[in-house]
């Protein structure tokens, strides 16, 4: 005869099951959940401490945000997810607001006032308790932003151009000294010949990096070129960035050196300076933006500038916690580096 061992239950401890093993009502059990403790008895309060455990009870998020009126949920905007830039962020984002006992509800947007708005009515429907918002630096109108209602989630931006600085948590990069940084790079490689290509001119990035490329020359008593400034503009088609690089290699002198607007700007202009006879960095130094991972698997590595994206998104997702939680009253307005990191393609200049 074979015995059979009857199966575990796998049925979820409830807040009754807490008390009745307790020996103590439920209002008692919310009171502990809640930390309404002052006034109970200090063997009540373990016992009770301890039946939780035994139980391995868990609150209902349900129950609890009917209490709290709190979701713990945060939503997580994205506006380019056509690139992996952002999406190193969310992972880090994911792990500090899984610690602190919240779930991430994911959003992505093109920059158009019209979605933005929906997606933030869509998290305001859901019922998000903050908002994290990952934009590229493009001009917008913000109207969407500026008319949530005093009683809205705090929301904490990243890299996003706002005209109003008092309201909102926000966290930004340093284009201009990240663009400086490069030009004393190429500066002491010898480089007295640099050009660059532009990235879109609807973005504060682009004309912010432009001021550090020009800073760049003054500082070093080198002459500002108009012909030296291309258009790499990565919205558009990437056979216009070839064309912006040929431009450049044909003109006279020659640029030893060449920054373009993100790294796949810095990759076709590599390309297109090999397909034309010259060396990479022996004759044509390459520099791109945002140091991205495929960075290292072109040939030559390529020099680039480290766009702080994954430090921005820890300090969103703890600044957001800690307005949640009523820590801080004060807006925060964080500027942080853009650091260069270099490799194989930045070489002395010929």
């Amino acid at each position: 005869m074979v015995s059979q061992t009857r199966p575990k239950s796998t049925k979820r401890a409830t807040i009754k099951d807490v008390a009745q093993a307790a020996g103590v009502s439920v209002t008692t059990v919310s009171n502990v959940l809640n930390g309404r403790t002052e006034a109970m008895a200090e063997d009540t309060l373990q016992r009770i401490q301890q039946t939780i455990q035994r139980l391995n009870y868990r609150p209902s998020r349900v129950a609890r945000s009917l209490v709290t009126q709190q979701t713990a949920t945060l939503g997580v905007i994205i506006s380019e997810i056509d690139t992996p830039l952002f999406l190193q962020a969310l992972n880090h984002i994911e792990t500090i607001a899984r610690h602190a006992e919240y779930h991430i509800l994911l959003a992505t947007t093109a920059e158009h006032l019209d979605d933005e708005a929906q997606i933030i009515d869509l998290l305001l429907e859901k019922q998000v308790d903050g908002i994290i918002y990952l934009s590229t630096s493009v001009y917008a109108k913000t109207d969407f932003l500026e008319d949530l209602p005093p009683s809205a989630p705090p929301v904490v931006l990243v890299n996003r151009i706002t005209p109003f600085a008092g309201r909102f948590d926000r966290v930004n990069f340093d284009h201009l000294n990240g663009m400086a940084a490069v030009m004393d790079h190429l500066v002491q490689l010898g480089h007295r010949h640099i050009a660059h290509l532009l990235g879109p001119k609807d973005r504060a990035s682009t004309h912010e990096r432009l001021n550090g490329y020009r800073q760049g020359l003054a500082r070093h008593n080198l002459p500002y070129r108009d012909n030296y400034v291309k258009s790499g503009d990565f919205e558009q088609d990437w056979r216009l960035w070839q064309e912006s690089t040929l431009a450049l290699v044909n003109v006279s002198p020659r640029p030893t050196a060449i920054i373009g607007a993100n790294d796949r700007v810095a990759a076709v202009a590599m390309r297109t300076v090999q397909n034309a006879g010259l060396r990479v960095p022996q004759d044509i130094s390459i520099v791109g933006i945002d140091n991205q991972a495929f960075c290292n698997y072109l040939n030559p590595a390529l020099t680039s500038v480290k766009l702080p994206v994954v430090e921005a998104g820890k300090l969103a997702a703890n600044l957001l916690l800690e307005r949640i939680a009523g820590h801080r009253r004060e807006i925060e307005n964080n500027v942080l580096p853009c650091v260069l990191v270099p490799r194989e393609s930045s070489g002395v200049a010929p």
